[in-house]
């Protein structure tokens, strides 16, 4: 009886750690620019273990796939970095992306998502992309949006000719509000 009760307090002290280890791992699903920050995301969530599926050009609409491919261990957090290669004439067809890479995710994972900066598309803004972010993180508790585009308007210098990518300081200070954002997910 006292080493099955010895068994038991041990486990109940590792448990825990053990369920702190498993939500201390993210999946970035990304294109170019979460390619850009690969390097800087690791270092900013020390301890945390950190898988990184990102492709040049990837679209929105492909990311549920990505996530279903990682079957029953996709992580607990999942950093989003898609929209920006998509049609800004084509909101709708953003809004049902996030839809279903919500619906993979479920509702006991936390999904952080960055906005999106990048010059019109014949002649149309990305802006409708970013309210539909904003919308959609207000009707969903593990939704939350990095505001990626406020940052950019701030430091208008960490900008390529292409309006798009960044510099090196500016991919580390991405990295740096996805794990703020990231971290948030734990609590």
């Amino acid at each position: 009886m006292r080493r099955l009760s010895s068994l038991a307090l041990a486990l109940l002290l590792v448990a825990p750690a053990s369920a702190e280890a498993a939500s201390r791992r993210l999946l970035v699903n990304g294109d170019s620019l979460a390619v850009g920050t690969e390097r800087y995301i690791p270092r900013e969530l020390d301890g945390w273990k950190v898988k990184q599926s990102t492709a040049v050009s990837r679209h929105a609409y492909e990311g549920a796939d990505v996530m279903r491919s990682y079957g029953s261990s996709l992580p607990r957090v999942i950093h989003v970095s898609l929209g920006t290669n998509d049609d800004p004439n084509q909101a709708a067809g953003f809004r049902a992306a996030i839809d279903e890479v919500m619906e993979v995710a479920g509702e006991r994972r936390c999904v952080v998502w960055t906005n999106i900066v990048r010059p019109p598309v014949a002649g149309k803004s990305y802006a409708g992309y970013n309210r539909a972010l904003t919308r959609e993180s207000r009707e969903r508790d593990n939704l939350r949006v990095v505001n990626w585009a406020r940052m950019v308007r701030r430091h208008r210098d960490w900008l390529a000719d292409d309006g798009v990518h960044v510099s090196a300081e500016g991919y580390r200070a991405r990295a740096e509000a996805v794990a703020r954002h990231v971290r948030r997910c734990r609590s």
